[in-house]
């Protein structure tokens, strides 16, 4: 599986899993995650020291970001370090300069809400925004709050696309009203600011999770 196949792969397990899901976790403190727009500088995987006869199925990667804007949390340094556990690959924010990061603290440590980020790019305007869905239960998950409308994006605000993709696949999975797809890229021409893919999960996995337990559900669930 490639890359960003595995990536792909991997957000729509998360979003299968969420629905899935029959109750809500437990109330979680707030203050706990920190949701930010970062600048990666590193991604390396590593080794992590595990209790006996505990068996990891995921890779697991240590990251370093810049923090460039946070939406939601607090944090006061200039750059942040967080674990990361992924099934399919490198975690999907890997192959992107910035994303959009949810990191849940876990005592001294940040560790990523697993599977979630968006990878976010400067518009003309000169906000961070993600581009359109990638797919038809993504599309379902942000009707109504996260719609994706005409952006005006550099020539770097794009997907690569995965090696093994035929044309065919590649112009299904990204909608020609959201993409132009070039060569191996699939350009953004639509997207939603990142405020607004924060509520997103706000309303999915986050509240899911026991983040935000007063916020309505979205439809897609």
């Amino acid at each position: 599986m490639g890359r960003v196949k595995g990536w792909i792969a991997a957000g729509l397990l998360a979003l299968a899993c969420a629905q899935a899901q029959a109750d809500p976790a437990p109330p979680r403190d707030p203050d706990d995650l920190l949701v930010f727009v970062g600048e990666k500088e590193s991604v390396v995987e590593f080794e992590p020291q595990l209790p006996p006869n505990v068996l990891l199925m995921d890779g697991a990667f240590k990251a370093r970001f810049r923090v460039v804007q946070v939406l939601h949390g607090r944090y006061d340094g200039e750059r942040i370090e967080f674990e990361a556990y992924d099934h399919y690959s490198e975690p999907g924010f890997s192959f992107f300069p910035h994303s959009l990061l949810f990191l849940a603290r876990d005592g001294e440590r940040y560790v990523q809400v697993k599977y979630q980020f968006y990878p976010v790019f400067r518009t003309a305007a000169g906000e961070w925004a993600g581009c359109g869905p990638l797919s038809a239960w993504e599309r379902k998950e942000r009707r109504g709050i996260a719609p994706a409308r005409p952006m005006s994006f550099g020539d770097d605000a794009y997907v690569p696309l995965d090696a093994s993709w035929t044309p065919v696949f590649s112009q299904k999975q990204f909608r020609r009203s959201d993409f132009r797809v070039e060569g191996r890229r699939a350009y953004c021409l639509r997207g939603a600011s990142a405020q607004a893919l924060f509520e997103v999960k706000k309303r999915g996995v986050l509240r899911d999770d026991g983040w935000f337990a007063d916020e309505p559900r979205t439809s897609a669930r």
